[in-house]
């Protein structure tokens, strides 16, 4: 089993827009890499054998070198485009199953990844989805690819529960508070912040509730 991961990040300058009241430009770049980062760390650490960013960054492709994984330029397509481009390109390189994951589950664990990918190794074709708390999707494994196209974005959760269910495909279900919990919100940071975990956002989160998690001003430039 030759199982790739795909990591599609948003443009560093458009990420976590929804932080806008809480952090700035900067804060929200600085989050957007070390969530990257987290996940790349639990990625490597699974079973997995190969992991593609897909991005519009340097700062990004820099992140995904740092951690052995490839990179593709996005090319300024929707994310659902990205991601069928991007298990083309595994397809390509020899994946035989592929597990995409967002980039802003800082919680993610190895162990997460491994049991995702379990129980999709049993039988010939099946397709794992786990939700995140909003009712999206926070992990999407098919093996063999492309049993069903992504439809990531709201509601997505059930959009590819339905999708499966009409093509008969055998569908199972990961559910994890780790998976499920993305950063949209200043109470997600705040939860993030109280969860007992030595990943590199909680501690870059430290230091921003060190500043209230508000952005200050001196003049019309940002302190932070």
């Amino acid at each position: 089993m030759f199982v790739h991961a795909v990591v599609p990040v948003k443009s560093l300058d458009a990420s976590k827009r929804r932080l806008s009241s809480v952090l700035t430009p900067k804060g929200r770049r600085e989050i957007t890499l070390v969530m990257l980062e987290d996940v790349l760390a639990a990625i490597k650490s699974s079973t997995v054998k190969q992991i593609l960013v897909v991005g519009s960054d340097f700062e990004v492709r820099e992140v995904a070198e740092k951690f052995g994984a490839a990179y593709a330029n996005d090319g300024g397509r929707g994310l659902n485009s990205a991601v069928t481009r991007s298990i083309d390109w595994c397809i390509q390189e020899g994946g035989d199953s592929v597990l995409v994951l967002p980039a802003d589950i800082p919680l993610l664990r190895p162990v997460d990844v491994n049991r995702i990918i379990d129980l999709g190794n049993h039988g010939e074709s099946s397709v794992v989805l786990s939700p995140s708390n909003s009712g999206g999707t926070n992990a999407l494994y098919q093996k063999p690819p492309h049993l069903i196209h992504s439809r990531f974005g709201p509601k997505s959760f059930d959009k590819h529960i339905k999708q499966t269910q009409r093509k008969g495909i055998s569908l199972k279900l990961y559910y994890s508070s780790s998976v499920a919990f993305d950063i949209d919100s200043e109470q997600d940071l705040k939860r993030l912040l109280v969860t007992e975990s030595g990943t590199c956002s909680r501690l870059l989160v430290k230091t921003l509730e060190t500043k209230n998690f508000l952005p200050n001003y001196e003049g019309n430039e940002y302190i932070y």
